[in-house]
């Protein structure tokens, strides 16, 4: 079976509780048309403009959705990587 590679990537990350910026949590569905086949937790606070990033590997034409958490999310299919070149 061909595999996929994803990327899950959480922005912004966090609330705000008495003025303060405090760690906030999130969950992710990965879903398999409208079955969930897998969830992914996300815990802490994220303000970096890249956002956290995490690779998910599943079969093509799975999607995302935010099940909760005041983040934005990205999913979508990662760009092959690029291995260190070996030494001769």
């Amino acid at each position: 079976m061909t595999r996929v590679t994803y990327s899950i990537t959480i922005r912004d990350l966090h609330r705000v509780e008495h003025g303060t910026m405090c760690a906030d949590e999130a969950v992710v569905a990965i879903k398999d048309g409208e079955r969930e086949i897998h969830r992914e937790y996300f815990t802490g606070k994220c303000q970096a403009p890249a956002g956290y990033l995490r690779r998910y590997t599943g079969k093509p034409g799975l999607h995302a959705v935010l099940l909760s958490g005041s983040c934005s999310m990205q999913f979508e299919v990662s760009a092959p990587r690029q291995d260190a070149q070996g030494r001769p």
